[in-house]
């Protein structure tokens, strides 16, 4: 099919172009390289890395199976390099859990002194995920406004704080990020010139977000409807040609996956079907969908995976919101972090961004091909706001390109007619980003004003994931501490960088027999408390206060953000 000759032509790549787009890509992965040096490991990362191990070994098949294939392809080998990951084969106690986060926290103490070096050179090659995404939106970018737009857009993603720092970690939230954008820039290359090819390229783009987060399943119906309703528009209609299209846009990710997942398939059978209908947490739905996997093989990967987040978004989670722990979510939880996280200078412009979009609706200014990048972020925010799986704003940093595409039409206006502004509220963006860096999990925005505030309005992943071990060393060596007591919430390594002589583990209350009293009375000396333990969040009910003492007395001192020093006399 011939490209309409209406439509605006992809402008060439100039020289000041190229090199302004190489600047932005050098600036961001510079600052990418030194925050996987410099933050320490997170919750989630040491049971990650161990499934990307056993990844490329060809075993794999730890419980809970909740993290598709993208991550472990891309970093996984990397461990390989230093020896490989020491599994607790002498504890059978753990191994024969067969569940890898137990496994992997008794990895971390075999690692030990190797923890930070196996960890930075595991983390690099996923650093692919955020400059790829930086690349995308500056190339589609490029494509709706202008190459200058572009390169903006691109700086601010750039500097986006929360998305730079998830962007250097063992993890798959830039993982889907990538694969999101990427889904729906082809669609709408495909919606744009149809045809087989294009329909090709658009499951490639579903493929990449299946095997990046079991989030974006919600894809899989979205894909055939785009295809068949663009078919559905053309005249002369000819619904013939819409055969070829639509095989390949299911095709080529169900072989993709199968491929993904190391063919490791099987099919399912009546009883499976019988025994999984019995499991009040999975909804009708998927139990109608899964009949298909009767007939066709399924990866198992990603069909276990997919069971296990449906059981955990039904159990649902437990998160802090407003200096208080609320149980199962709220619809509001992802407005108040974007509220409280996301940079001032973005969310004036895409507040713009938003208007200008409405005058153009009100104006019939509108298209089809607009809704590809104006429909997908607002779709996977509001989604999200409605799963109990609510553990910080960097699930939701898939939509992030899609509020700086829309706020692309605020970056045009200004550029054209007030350059000065735009500079303010780019160098507004800069600032915020440089006065938290390397720190940029901690980050809140100015209306907030420092991290500590933050800390009343959300916990968890938004500040305290477990991150400050080493800059707590610091803070030691700084006071001149001979003695402290250590209660860590996270899984890196603590006696790779503290000093058993010095720091005294001092247990979370988990359990009854950890807890001293339900509430915590403090001895004389000082003490180290992750802010998450001290939100109460993830403890029993009855502890909920455990640290009550704690939270009425004033710091000496904080390591990094989310740990705190205090002292009792």
């Amino acid at each position: 099919m011939a490209e309409d000759p209406a439509r605006p032509c992809r402008p060439a790549v100039a020289g000041w172009e190229a090199a302004a787009i190489a600047a932005v890509f050098s600036l961001q992965a510079a600052a990418l390289v030194y925050l996987a040096w410099r933050t320490g490991v997170t919750v989630d990362e040491p049971a990650h890395l161990l499934s990307a191990h056993l990844y490329w070994q060809g075993r794999d098949n730890l419980k809970p199976r909740d993290m598709p294939p993208a991550i472990k392809i891309v970093g996984g080998w990397a461990p390989r390099l230093l020896g490989g990951l020491p599994l607790p084969t002498h504890r059978p106690d753990i191994m024969k859990q067969r569940h890898e986060w137990p496994i992997a926290l008794a990895m971390m103490d075999l690692l030990a002194a190797r923890t930070p070096r196996m960890f930075f050179y595991s983390r690099l090659p996923l650093l692919l995920f955020p400059l790829l995404t930086m690349l995308l939106l500056w190339w589609w970018a490029r494509q709706i406004l202008s190459p200058p737009t572009a390169v903006i857009l691109a700086l601010l993603f750039a500097l986006e704080p929360t998305a730079l720092g998830h962007g250097a970690l063992f993890k798959n939230d830039l993982a889907a990020t990538f694969g999101f954008l990427a889904f729906w820039y082809l669609a709408w290359r495909f919606w744009r010139r149809p045809g087989w090819r294009a329909a090709a390229w658009l499951g490639l783009g579903l493929l990449a977000a299946l095997v990046s987060k079991l989030s974006m399943l919600i894809l899989i119906p979205i894909a055939p409807a785009i295809v068949l309703l663009r078919y559905a528009t053309l005249r002369p209609w000819r619904p013939r040609a819409a055969v070829a299209p639509l095989v390949l846009v299911l095709l080529v990710p169900y072989l993709g996956s199968l491929a993904a997942c190391q063919f490791d398939t099987r099919r399912l059978q009546p009883g499976d079907l019988a025994f999984y209908a019995q499991d009040p947490n999975l909804p009708p739905a998927f139990l109608a969908a899964a009949n298909v996997f009767r007939v066709l093989p399924y990866p198992k990967l990603l069909f276990d995976g997919t069971v296990s987040i449906l059981r955990s978004n039904a159990d649902g989670a437990r998160i802090y919101v407003w200096g208080r722990v609320v149980e199962n979510g709220t619809p509001f939880y992802f407005l108040l972090a974007l509220a409280v996280k996301m940079p001032v200078s973005l969310q004036l412009l895409l507040a713009a961004g938003v208007v200008l979009e409405w005058l153009a609706f009100r104006g019939g200014r509108q298209t089809a091909e607009r809704l590809f990048w104006l429909v997908p972020g607002f779709l996977y925010a509001g989604l999200a706001s409605f799963s109990t799986l609510q553990l910080g704003v960097r699930l939701i940093l898939p939509a992030l390109p899609f509020g700086l595409l829309i706020a692309g039409g605020a970056v045009e206006r200004l550029r054209e007619r007030r350059r000065g502004v735009l500079a303010g509220l780019v160098a507004l963006l800069a600032f915020e980003s440089a006065r938290i860096y390397p720190r940029n999990i901690s980050y809140f925005n100015l209306w907030v004003g420092t991290p500590e505030r933050g800390a009343w309005f959300l916990s968890g992943s938004n500040i305290d994931w477990g991150q400050d071990v080493g800059e707590l060393r610091s803070v030691i060596e700084r006071l001149g501490i001979k003695k402290l007591r250590l209660s860590y919430f996270g899984s890196d390594d603590v006696w790779s960088k503290l000093s058993d002589q010095i720091v005294e583990p001092l247990a979370p209350p988990w359990s009854s027999e950890l807890a001293q009293g339900k509430v915590y009375q403090p001895q004389p000396g000082y003490y180290a408390i992750s802010v998450t333990l001290l939100a109460g969040l993830h403890l029993p009910l009855e502890y909920r206060d455990y640290y009550q003492a704690f939270r009425e007395k004033t710091p000496i001192a904080r390591a990094g953000h989310s740990i705190y020093v205090y002292r009792f006399e």
